[in-house]
């Protein structure tokens, strides 16, 4: 048997057993409203406050309710307080739209308000749940935190079980940050083999398995499509020009010609090709073999040469003492590594050409066949790294490192100024032989002579 409490014309009307009304002038005016019918053995175990409006024909329909219900354990002073109301269909009845449940949790749209543990708050249509407040003192279940969204949908979950804060569309997680402060998207290990890890270390991993990792696109003109710095200066960038791909930094850069097949200097603040402008490597960064099918090609254009002359007497007598310097030899660093297996080169010794070259009132250093150049270097010790598999560090043994500056004024003080001599052979090669060649022509002109006696 139900009951209510109800205002009409003014006046109080009820159908339960009991009804206190306690008036204002009290300390703590209260309504108490006590069902003890016996519909069981326990007695009566629900009640409610109805709402009602009359209609305009005079009919009267239930508006909402307030009602308080045992909840069904064992436990017979446990209840749960629910609240409907009348969405307006034909003869409809007011349903729950909300509920307290005994043990605090608080449903809206649900009768159960299904939070791992503790009190909490859960808001859900007919489909599913879609926030989801949960108590996160104890840490039990998956799901405790701050859940929002639904199956099927999108939302977001605070799992205080891992400590991560997650987002996820269609019933699936997309992305997360960690308890380490990583943002994970399209994976749940930082650092693994798959998805875009940006660490809290401002490291940015990204893996894919059998595809690209990443894909850049420019649109409308050429230019920069990555740039590089460092402390706030641009110092490189990845670019296209033309259809082409170019890399390098300021006027310094390599152009990668699909079409012709060609590598070419160019300048990488404009993507514009470079010509007789940058060198290949330098004396403290040389390369080990160049491996090619066909020889160089010189330039060697008359109208792009000056001061075209045949060799002097004294660079004649020079030629002539270099071709009896040429030696083999071994390099000291390919000994240290292959001991008697190091092989045996044949060639000259730049300070030997220096002195035949001054011996015969020349200097060398006016000639591209010699070569001298200085760089200065500076030592660092570099401590070990420990491993760090989390943001992916490996361990790394201490070391020296050796750090070489180009001129004075950019090394530090302190800096050790260090030289490497070379010879250009073909060029040198060249002196000796048109040296040769015009002794020999003297020599034949005067055999010529002596035998016309």
């Amino acid at each position: 048997m139900g009951g209510y409490i109800g205002a009409r014309a003014g006046t109080l009307s009820t159908t339960v057993a009991n009804v206190q009304d306690v008036t204002a002038t009290d300390t703590t005016p209260e309504v108490t409203i006590i069902n003890n019918t016996h519909e069981d053995t326990d007695g009566g175990r629900e009640g409610k406050v109805i709402f009602k409006g009359q209609q305009s024909g005079g009919e009267e329909s239930t508006l909402a309710e307030i009602q308080g219900s045992h909840d069904g354990t064992a436990d017979d002073e446990k209840g749960d307080l629910i609240f409907k109301t009348n969405d307006g269909s034909d003869g409809a009845s007011p349903t729950e739209v909300m509920r307290i449940d005994s043990d605090g949790k608080v449903g809206i749209g649900t009768s159960s308000p299904t939070v791992s543990n503790g009190k909490g708050l859960v808001i859900a249509d007919a489909t599913a749940a879609r926030l989801k407040l949960c108590d996160t003192t104890t840490g039990e279940g998956a799901s405790d935190g701050v859940q929002l969204g639904h199956s099927g949908g999108i939302g977001f979950l605070f799992n205080h079980e891992n400590e991560a804060f997650q987002f996820g569309t269609n019933n699936a997680e997309r992305m997360r940050i960690d308890s380490s402060g990583n943002l994970l998207v399209g994976t749940t290990s930082s650092f693994g083999t798959s998805g875009i890890t940006l660490g809290a270390n401002n490291v940015l991993y990204s893996a894919a398995a059998g595809q690209n990792v990443a894909n850049f696109q420019r649109y409308t003109s050429d230019g920069e499509i990555v740039r590089f710095g460092r402390q706030g200066t641009t110092v490189g960038s990845i670019g296209v020009n033309g259809g082409s791909l170019y890399i390098g930094g300021d006027d310094v850069g390599f152009g990668f010609y699909q079409v012709s097949n060609v590598i070419t200097p160019l300048d990488a603040s404009t993507g514009n090709a470079r010509d007789n402008a940058i060198a290949l490597g330098f004396a403290s960064g040389r390369f080990t073999e160049v491996f090619a099918v066909n020889s160089n090609i010189n330039t060697s254009d008359e109208n792009e040469k000056q001061d075209i002359a045949s060799l002097t007497s004294a660079e004649i007598t020079a030629a002539k003492a270099i071709s009896k310097l040429f030696k083999t030899y071994k390099w000291k660093d390919a000994v240290d590594k292959k001991g008697d297996n190091a092989r045996t080169h044949t060639g000259v010794v730049a300070q030997q050409i220096q002195t035949a070259m001054s011996d015969a009132g020349l200097d060398a250093s006016k000639y591209s066949f010699w070569c001298s150049d200085t760089w200065w270097e500076t030592q660092t010790e570099v401590a070990a790294v420990e491993a760090d598999e989390e943001n992916r560090i490996e361990a790394q043994d201490a070391y020296t490192r050796t750090d070489t500056y180009q001129t004075k004024d950019e090394a530090p003080e302190g800096a050790t100024e260090r030289n490497r001599k070379g010879i250009r052979y073909p060029e040198l090669l060249s002196f000796i032989g048109a040296a040769t060649e015009q002794r020999l022509t003297s020599i034949e002109a005067r055999l010529t002579a002596l035998e016309a006696e």
